[in-house]
């Protein structure tokens, strides 16, 4: 499963019954199934920026070659009814190698500061196996392309729906709980020049 393909649609079967039509309606709705659902498109006006010119090379500082900490961040633009955010960093060529995932910033939050943490914020096991940022670890020679996405929700995550067998927050079970409250995104991509 990959975060980069959020499917807006209606589920068919939600549990409740319909009632029969009273002699003045005569309007009827249609239900869009995920086979005609379209793919969520990122917003122009609400952005994500870092320490790297969109598309260039990231110091690297922030990769495995440096010192392994997580970028700063400025996010702009929010859309109308943004509950909370979403953060979401992945390997282009290998989008299932998740390297930082985490859910419930604060709606309004401008800025996520080096290597910090906002409080309050639910944080997946890495693809590496270790809770949070998994910094950028290209083969030696080898420059590779990253996407970081931001995720505008209409909610905030429950902890107890993401929270894996081992007791940790399941980053599957977590992008799941993203991609369904999730109505705008903003992105930015990055190449890491490994020495």
């Amino acid at each position: 499963m990959t975060a980069l393909t959020l499917m807006l649609g209606a589920c068919s079967r939600d549990g409740r019954t319909l009632v029969p039509a009273s002699p003045e309606q005569n309007e009827s709705i249609a239900i869009v199934t995920d086979e005609t659902a379209q793919a969520l498109e990122p917003s122009d006006a609400f952005s994500v920026s870092g320490p790297w010119i969109e598309g260039a090379d990231i110091d690297l500082t922030y990769t495995c070659y440096g010192r392994n900490v997580s970028p700063p961040l400025q996010i702009t633009g929010q859309p109308a009814g943004t509950v909370t955010l979403a953060v979401l960093l992945h390997d282009v060529e290998t989008p299932e190698r998740l390297l930082w995932t985490m859910a419930n910033l604060t709606g309004g939050t401008v800025a996520i500061g080096e290597g910090a943490t906002p409080p309050e914020v639910v944080v997946a096991t890495n693809s590496e196996g270790s809770v949070g940022y998994a910094p950028p670890c290209p083969s030696k020679g080898e420059r590779r392309q990253f996407l970081l996405t931001v995720f505008a929700m209409d909610k905030v995550i429950d902890l107890a729906a993401v929270t894996g067998a081992s007791g940790g927050v399941d980053a599957e079970l977590l992008l799941t709980e993203i991609e369904m409250s999730t109505f705008d995104l903003a992105e930015s991509t990055f190449y890491v020049q490994a020495p």
